[in-house]
């Protein structure tokens, strides 16, 4: 039998919880600096919540996410700059354009299986970033894009670091529902059972190759979506953005926030973007601090941070009952 007051007792710390983060964000947007990083928490875990679905639930590696990054914000800004296209369609057309490519590549993608489906990703992450470096007379080159128009929203501009946190985080939150639907629902048991198994998968009767291609285009979706936010936020892009370190700090954010779960992608986009922004004068030792962030996860944070407090609760949650057992009843 469930006791009320232990109910009563999570609800509490949970709004506790809320109230906290609240508080501190209320106090980092006071900081034009600081609301620019909550901005940037939000769009990647945006990105990194795509590299779930397709990593977490259903178990296929990508280390070339930075590619859909890069088509999400190249596209965006093109057609915002070139034909005059709203920012907001411009920004859903590109997300839908990174999740064409998506499918692209989930056809070759979908028969292919460890290192080798990684090495495919990271070939797309390369062939990406050659194309926007190489057609300078589309994208300027390294030289990059400037003055990227900013976000019009109802007839007004929204050009504060505060003001594009709340339309950063209203993008999140419908994203992380809409992601929470597609796990709760028949396509997200598809993804799992895929994950855990493909020939039981397949002869449950799942269609294995199509789950895989909607796998990666959900994915690419979210990352597209993602990069185009990004784009105009910070209204310039150049190549120097999109490369592999990206790809790896998208999976080293999935992976110390732990895979497979709602909130796992935000905790770890948190807490690396928090640490490399206060590490700014180690910024030449990146790619060592995201390797030794990999290896903290591995040995001490294998379901990361997410699944390692799930774990502590479980074992809180046995301690008070055995304790409760063990208690000797009144007569």
């Amino acid at each position: 039998m469930n006791n009320p007051f232990m109910g009563l007792a999570k609800h509490k710390i949970k709004a506790i919880f809320v109230l906290l983060i609240t508080v501190m964000v209320m106090i980092m947007l006071r900081e034009r600096y600081l609301a620019l990083v909550l901005c940037t928490i939000c769009i990647n875990a945006i990105a990194v919540s795509g590299l779930d679905i397709l990593f977490g639930y259903t178990g296929q590696v990508s280390f070339g996410h930075a590619g859909y990054y890069a088509i999400g914000s190249y596209c965006s800004t093109l057609l915002a700059m070139k034909l005059g296209v709203p920012v907001i369609i411009s920004m859903m057309i590109a997300a839908f354009v990174a999740m064409l490519f998506g499918v692209l590549m989930a056809f070759p993608a979908a028969r292919l299986v460890k290192h080798f489906l990684s090495l495919l990703s990271i070939a797309f992450g390369n062939m990406v970033f050659m194309l926007i470096s190489a057609t300078v007379w589309l994208t300027n080159g390294f030289s990059g894009i400037m003055n990227i128009p900013p976000v019009n929203l109802f007839g007004s501009r929204i050009t504060s670091n505060q003001g594009y946190f709340f339309f950063c985080l209203i993008i999140t939150v419908l994203m992380l529902v809409c992601k929470h639907r597609i796990i709760e629902s028949r396509t997200g048991r598809a993804f799992i059972a895929i994950r855990e198994n493909v020939h039981a998968a397949n002869g449950m009767g799942i269609n294995v190759r199509y789950y895989k291609v909607l796998a990666f285009a959900l994915s690419a979706f979210y990352t597209g979506l993602a990069g185009a936010l990004y784009a105009h936020l910070v209204r310039f892009i150049s190549p120097d953005t999109y490369t592999n370190i990206t790809s790896n700090l998208f999976m080293t954010m999935l992976l110390f926030g732990g895979i497979a779960s709602l909130f796992g992608p935000l905790v770890g986009s948190a807490i690396l973007v928090i640490c490399t922004e206060l590490m700014q004068s180690l910024i030449r030792y990146q790619m060592l601090i995201y390797a030794i962030f990999i290896l903290v996860v591995l040995f001490f944070l294998p379901n990361g941070v997410i699944g390692t407090l799930d774990t502590l609760r479980n074992v809180v949650k046995k301690l008070f009952k055995n304790l409760k057992e063990g208690t000797p009843k009144n007569a």
